[in-house]
């Protein structure tokens, strides 16, 4: 029995879906170099990939094939199918080849059924009509957070026990090649300005945090926004002084945004898991989070809250964190670093290695759709 690893994610843009594919297969190649019972356990192990990707992985138990014909979901359903059809296939960014009988499927959050208006019309319209019948073929069903899962079960009508949590880790970011020159390019001042991440989608709420940013009064550190393209409403409310939109940044770029901020903001509004913020406390960055989803779940006791919905709250938290003490600001520092350092991507490969051999093992038989849920 072959293992196939479904690599169209490395032909994708990344953003945290793509991160925890790389970081996860990544951490199990190394896993499969160093373990050779665990080698022999799993039998060959493979990634089919639609088209050679910009940035190869640095693989060595995990060879990596171009298999050609098609693209995107075409190849996912009928090339990538028939290249993996003999083996336990690994899906891990939400979607995969409906026919697969032997597939084990990750899925991040249910945020397609729960939100919606934050994807496009097809994007929406697929993955709410695939994701049911791709659960009740899999073979086993992951995800990243206990909320996910809880969510998941509902939408997708199969049991909660069915997943698998296996959480991201955060301890890529200390591995990232800091760009020593970014801060000065884009003219920042070390521990002078609070940083967020996000993109045109609605649920990350940029908006009221830049409306909540103009509320706080003044004395704020200039906000600066990272990531993929801001959508118009959230780009005129940061028109307001003191922030600054800088579009898509490369990972050498962010390391260096994350480790020179006096604080990460995180306002999203849904989250199946939240990695961003607990990179930012793994490197020793105080948070400020919305409380809200899996964000508690993941970030414990070391983040400072607030109301997503309440921009007055908002604007309470980033005046607060502003007023605080040296010492706190410390001790919220030294609380963001352990929490983080109980999600690596070593323990979360370790956990796939376990679902992985159990697909292996299991007889033709056992891999039988599963039941549906009534919905009633």
């Amino acid at each position: 029995m072959s293992v196939f690893v479904n690599a169209r994610f490395l032909c994708q843009p990344m953003s945290g879906v793509q991160r925890h594919a790389v970081e996860v297969v990544s951490a199990l190649d190394r896993r499969l170099t160093r373990d050779p019972a665990l080698a022999a356990a799993l039998g060959p192990v493979e990634a089919l990939a639609p088209a050679p990707p910009h940035k190869p992985p640095d693989w060595g138990a995990i060879p990596l094939r171009v298999v050609s014909g098609g693209a995107g979901h075409l190849w996912e359903q009928t090339t990538l199918w028939r290249a993996s059809r003999r083996g336990v296939l690994l899906s891990l960014c939400g979607s995969g080849p409906l026919l697969h009988r032997r597939q084990v499927l990750a899925v991040h959050d249910a945020n397609v059924f729960e939100a919606p208006e934050s994807f496009p019309p097809t994007y929406r319209l697929w993955h709410r009509a695939m994701r049911p019948r791709l659960a009740a073929r899999a073979a086993a069903m992951l995800t990243v957070s206990q909320f996910s899962a809880g969510e998941l079960a509902r939408h997708l009508r199969v049991s909660e026990m069915a997943f698998t949590v296996i959480p991201n880790g955060a301890d890529h970011v200390l591995r990232l090649r800091h760009d020593p020159g970014a801060l000065r390019r884009l003219g920042l001042r070390p521990q002078g300005y609070l940083l967020t991440v996000g993109n045109r989608s609605p649920n990350k709420n940029l908006s009221r945090l830049a409306e909540a940013y103009r509320r706080a009064g003044p004395d704020l550190p200039p906000l600066v926004v990272a990531g993929g393209t801001v959508p118009g409403v959230a780009r005129d409310a940061c028109g307001a002084g003191g922030v600054r939109l800088l579009g898509r940044v490369s990972d050498g770029e962010l390391r260096a945004l994350l480790a020179g901020a006096a604080a990460f903001v995180w306002p999203s509004l849904r989250e199946g898991f939240g990695l961003p913020p607990l990179e930012a406390m793994a490197l020793g960055v105080p948070v400020l989070a919305a409380r809200s989803t899996a964000m508690p779940e993941v970030l414990g006791d070391a983040a400072l809250w607030f109301d997503p919905c309440d921009i007055s709250d908002i604007a309470r938290a980033l005046r607060s964190f502003v007023g605080l003490e040296p010492e706190v600001r410390a001790a919220l520092s030294r609380a963001g670093r352990r929490r983080a350092a109980g999600f690596t991507w070593d323990e979360s490969a370790g956990r796939l290695a376990e679902v992985l051999e159990a697909a292996v093992r299991a007889p033709a038989a056992d891999i039988l759709p599963a039941p549906l849920l009534s919905s009633r």
